[in-house]
């Protein structure tokens, strides 16, 4: 019994130590466990934030990556349209140099057809002053056949006035030599 009760008197004036040294292991455990609890949480908020982070960096990523498809697509489509430009504007240009040429062969042939009509004018003109040359030369011709037609009546006309009055004045002048009218010696 004394074993026993010096056990109980060891064991009491122990418990007290032991409960002082359980309470400072507890009080330690309690202080690591809150420390623990610190780290985990200010690590769980740590890794919330880096994952925030990283999920806002993807983001960010997934926008740069749909404003550059969105840039070439806009690029893509400018290109298309600047390509599209330049083919309707070489169409046009096309277009208006073959006009250009359809109006410089059509003003080609109006030159030509302005060239045949003065030709054709020109030879018709010179016809025309042949025709008028020889409308000339014959009425020349005629007036000139009239005009000697004429002079070889007057003098036809002259000769025989003249053969007339001749014979006139030879008759008046053997009268008057033979001595008068009926020989009587009147009419000197």
């Amino acid at each position: 019994m004394k074993y026993l009760a010096a056990t109980l008197v060891f064991a009491s004036l122990s418990v007290p130590a032991f409960a002082q040294e359980n309470q400072d292991q507890i009080n330690a455990g309690i202080a690591a466990m809150a420390q623990a609890q610190g780290q985990n949480q200010a690590q769980a908020e740590a890794q919330q934030e880096a994952q925030e982070q990283a999920e806002a960096n993807a983001e960010a990523q997934q926008r740069a990556r749909e404003a550059a498809a969105e840039r070439r697509q806009a690029a893509a489509a400018a290109a298309a349209h600047a390509e599209a430009e330049a083919d309707k504007k070489r169409d046009q240009n096309f277009q208006d140099q073959e006009r250009q040429m359809v109006l410089e062969q059509q003003q080609i042939e109006l030159q030509k057809e302005q060239t045949d009509a003065n030709r054709e004018n020109d030879i018709n003109n010179t016809k025309l002053k042949q025709q008028d040359a020889q409308a000339n030369v014959i009425q020349s011709q005629a007036d000139s056949n009239h005009i000697t037609a004429q002079a070889d009546a007057t003098a036809t006309v002259d000769q025989a006035q003249g053969a007339q009055a001749l014979m006139t004045d030879t008759g008046k002048a053997t009268l008057k030599k033979s001595g008068g009218f009926l020989c009587l010696g009147i009419g000197n």
